[in-house]
């Protein structure tokens, strides 16, 4: 160990953490062992203010006055030896639904404190108590020098993300595909161990499973296991158990393979499951409702079982009255929710579609709704119908359109507006990016298309990508692109913004075309034309451009009366 060695940990939960008594359990898992009582609290880094009372009060006070759609975060450090600094980030619910989960994150500064099996087991203990409380489904402990190995055996060894363009290897892990290695402390929460079941028996020097149907696996005796000659992040022979038993490619190291999501560890959505998440999409007055009515003996179960096949869909741990089966698509940002309103054996669904939205909410999530009709024997029933009728998607997408515009006219606000056009070609394109990065390559760079609001004025938001060092890029149709150099994110300038159309000219002579449903041929600059076309990139010229971005689908694109 050298001076700046650290016992580095961090915690990740999808629970909802915002339910009573929560928070105050998770701050007694902080409180509960003295050697690493914290001193220090506050809402920036360095924390200066004296923590009088726990962390269990104060996490217990501020649970009050939290809003489920803000974050927040405290900084807590212990200013005596272990010295240790903490940060809580907890995420709001929006967030959450977006696979954004909360976290734990923590530094030790004092790891030879930890000189005897006694205060190693204190601190494994510890941190096993503190995951339980948070609901976490995925944890670990490990010396820094092991962290920061492993990323520069990444970056060194690993296939350069978009084939060159940034110029380093992936370090990041996708925790829906895999985990990022195994260390000294490894906690796996209760998804995990529903799919692995006594694959994680006899794995590392010591296993604990826990009432909250978690386990804990310490890798090594020991936290302090870094060999400066390592070559690759797969060189310890004391990961290889863990590779035989979950799979090589479950973890992140430079021969991996990376695969699909859920298919080598649990789901987001399953984590969220098995942590009891619930969430409901829109508050109510601001929805489009339908009311889903049996007409033959189905259950709500089997209804949620039908839905849960669509990977946009969360469905609740408990299917009680008043939960909701949530649609959420992180692509397009559509969301629509299904609450349960009988669970008999005629069940009956309450089918919510946000108002004040673009058009496209419509356009995609009325199918969903009006297939889980048709396949269940269900009729439909809007506002004031006493009687329901068969399911039909042109009569009840123009119903939530009439709807929308009223809704839009009537609220008095400044929405900001996008033609129907350039929204329905956003939704369009947002829809396929990824399948279109998946046909193409790491070698073509596939950009997001974002909505902005040039001069900051939002009555006419336009579409915008950025084009990176003249890489290979498919060039979706939009009004602005933005030139950025630099070989890496953190070394990115902006030399300036150009027209689309004047971008598009000048490139014609290099550029091939890529057919994509619902958009046609869309411009592609191929790898093997893009160094002819780097003068195109280094002459074009640019100006700055004042805007501001738009959420997606933070816009309407009707007329507003």
């Amino acid at each position: 160990m050298n001076e700046r060695s650290e016992l580095v940990w961090q915690i990740l939960s999808l629970a909802p953490l915002r339910d009573p008594g929560r928070l105050q359990a998770l701050g007694e898992a902080l409180d509960s062992e003295p050697d690493f009582s914290f001193t220090h609290t506050g809402r920036s880094d360095p924390p200066a203010r004296r923590l009088k009372s726990g962390v269990a009060e104060l996490l217990t006070e501020s649970a009050g006055r939290q809003d489920p759609h803000q974050p927040e975060i405290w900084f807590l450090a212990r200013r005596e030896t272990p010295h240790i600094r903490l940060d809580i980030y907890l995420a709001d619910d929006g967030r959450l639904l977006r696979d954004m989960p909360h976290t734990l994150n923590a530094a030790i500064s004092d790891p030879r404190w930890f000189d005897s099996a006694d205060r190693l087991a204190k601190l494994s203990g510890y941190l096993t108590r503190v995951a339980d409380a948070a609901g976490a489904f995925y944890g670990y402990c490990a010396q820094s020098e092991i962290l920061d190995q492993r990323q520069q055996q990444l970056e060194r060894n690993a296939g350069p993300i978009f084939g060159g363009i940034l110029r380093a290897g992936r370090v990041a892990e996708d925790l829906q595909r895999e985990l990022p290695d195994v260390y000294w402390w490894n906690y796996f929460g209760p998804a995990f161990v529903e799919r692995w079941s006594d694959r994680l028996d006899g794995l590392g020097a010591s296993r604990e499973r826990t009432p909250a149907g978690t386990v804990a696996v310490l890798g090594t005796e020991s936290p302090f296991v870094y060999d400066i000659h390592a070559k690759r992040v797969d060189s310890y022979t004391w990961k290889a158990p863990f590779y035989a038993a979950l799979g090589t490619d479950t973890f992140m190291h430079e021969r991996q393979a990376q695969r699909g999501v859920g298919e080598l560890v649990p789901d987001f959505e399953a984590h969220r499951r098995a942590a009891g998440f619930e969430a409901s999409p829109v508050g109510k007055g601001q929805n489009f409702e339908l009311r889903l009515v049996a007409t033959k003996p189905t259950s709500v179960d089997a209804a949620a079982k039908w839905l849960a096949r669509r990977k946009e869909i969360t469905v609740p741990a408990r299917l009680r009255k008043g939960a909701s089966i949530l649609y959420q698509n992180p692509d397009t940002a559509v969301q629509a929710g299904f609450v349960v309103e009988e669970v008999g054996e005629f069940a009956v669904l309450r089918f919510d579609l946000p108002l004040r939205k673009p058009s496209f909410f419509a356009v995609e999530a009325m199918p969903l709704c009006v297939e889980l009709a048709e396949r269940h024997g269900m009729l439909v029933s809007m506002d004031g119908q006493t009687h329901g009728q068969a399911p039909n998607v042109t009569t009840l997408a123009a119903a939530w359109e009439k709807a929308n515009v009223e809704a839009i006219s009537s609220s008095g606000e400044a929405i900001p507006r996008m033609t129907r056009e350039r929204s329905d070609r956003w939704w369009h394109y947002m829809r396929r990016k990824a399948d279109l990065h998946k046909r193409l390559g790491d070698d073509v760079f596939v950009p997001k298309l974002v909505a902005v609001a040039p001069g900051r004025r939002t009555e006419d938001l336009r579409l915008h990508v950025t084009w990176t060092d003249g890489v290979p890029l498919v060039l979706p149709q939009c009004d602005l692109v933005t030139l950025l150099e630099g070989r890496r994110p953190s070394e990115f300038k902006i030399r300036g913004t150009v027209e689309y159309s004047e971008l598009r000219k000048a490139l014609r002579p290099y550029l091939d075309s890529i057919e994509v449903d619902g958009l046609g041929e869309l411009p592609l600059l191929k790898p093997e034309r893009a160094k002819d076309a780097m003068p195109v990139f280094n002459e074009m010229p640019a100006r700055s451009l004042d805007h501001v971005e738009v959420a997606p689908a933070a816009w309407v694109d009707v007329p507003i009366r």
